[in-house]
């Protein structure tokens, strides 16, 4: 058996692989549950490019009781395994620096794990991030995207197709992808008949957008907060300031495959952006709207709803992303990201700036990207 142990490790060591598979199998063949001998094939296996044949061999020893010198032989084969991966990982990160730049802002973000599949899940991102299962854990989203990691856009795209060649949903965008993105901002809608086909116009500032229904991928919905300093009373019946939610902005943007901008087509996709302290509901399409007190004129939240109905008639298979509130309560932890993003496009008159209109940037143009690539 030392022969033909000894004439394995000098195949192995001059990458004679098939020959020293076949001296292996030999070896097997009399003596298949040797630990001794599934370590040589889980180096075997490695080595031959198949990392999760050997993990697996490795894994299962290491749960078993062997010597301690068999313990130690097969921890050094998963730290040769997870430090190659390290390795292709840091040559990926070099390839897309040199290809796309990719030293620029960017986040990384897990999409929800299924019960059935999160111990799974847990086991492979503490490999991926070379950590434990505890702190894995706490990775792993429950209902909503979660961002995991800040860096350059090299390290959350070589780290993110890491998780997707394990079967993690993973998705990652930069600041400069964010900054690309065409966003208009809509004063008003009408409708249209062009050629007999009916068509929806959008006043942006001095720009005429037209599209159809079906152009519409997906409409993103948010409540934005403004914050202002009022006057109370404190524990100690004194005048004080305090920081409070003045009003909420019901904000609305719709995603577009394609459409014609002052009659020039534009097929790259788009964002029409607009608000209820910003749409001009007294211009263009006039809706009939179900108000409260019939005596008096219809509120602002009630145009705003009927918009909303509009919309939804007008848009059957649009999709909608209503998260928005889960998105931004757990991106606004991330300040020093969200700031760099440095065109919100949220025309709000604020008395103090707030980060919620980056998130709801950074939400719209997360589901925007995405959706973009899945067609």
């Amino acid at each position: 058996m030392q022969d033909l142990v000894a004439a394995f490790e000098s195949q192995f060591a001059h990458q004679q692989f098939p020959a020293a598979s076949a001296t292996l199998q030999q070896l097997l063949s009399d003596s298949p549950d040797d630990p001794q001998l599934q370590i040589l094939q889980g180096r075997l296996y490695n080595a031959m490019g198949n990392p999760n044949e050997a993990e697996e061999i490795f894994r299962r020893l290491l749960k078993a009781q062997l010597p301690a010198k068999l313990i130690t032989q097969a921890r050094q084969g998963l730290l040769a395994i997870e430090m190659a991966e390290v390795q292709a990982r840091q040559e990926r990160m070099d390839e897309i620096t040199k290809l796309a730049g990719g030293s620029c802002f960017a986040y990384l973000a897990l999409l929800p794990v299924s019960p059935e599949k999160k111990d799974q899940a847990i086991a492979k991102i503490a490999r991926v991030f070379r950590t434990d299962p505890y702190t894995a854990r706490f990775k792993i989203p429950n209902r909503y995207p979660k961002i995991i990691r800040i860096g350059t856009l090299a390290e959350m795209q070589a780290y993110g197709e890491d998780l997707q060649n394990c079967g993690i949903a993973a998705i990652w965008l930069s600041i400069e992808a964010i900054a690309q993105i065409p966003i208009y901002q809509v004063t008003y809608f009408n409708e249209l008949q062009v050629k007999g086909n009916y068509q929806i116009q959008a006043i942006a500032d001095n720009n005429e957008i037209t599209f159809t229904p079906q152009d519409v991928i997906t409409k993103v919905e948010g409540i934005l907060p403004t914050f202002g300093d009022v006057v109370v009373v404190d524990a100690k019946h004194k005048l004080a300031r305090k920081e409070q939610i003045l009003d909420r902005i019901q904000i609305c943007d719709l995603h577009l495959r394609s459409f014609r901008l002052n009659g020039e087509v534009c097929d790259h996709g788009g964002i029409l952006r607009f608000h209820d302290n910003q749409y001009r509901f007294d211009f263009g399409l006039q809706l009939s709207v179900e108000r409260s007190l019939k005596h008096i004129a219809p509120t602002v939240k009630e145009r705003w709803l009927e918009l909303g109905k509009w919309l939804d008639r007008k848009m059957p298979t649009a999709k909608t992303a209503s998260d928005f509130q889960n998105f931004a309560e757990m991106s606004i932890v991330y300040p020093e990201f969200l700031q760099a993003i440095i065109e919100t496009h949220v025309i709000l008159e604020r008395t103090k700036p707030s980060l919620w209109d980056n998130c709801f940037q950074l939400y719209s143009s997360t589901v925007f990207h995405h959706s973009h690539l899945a067609k």
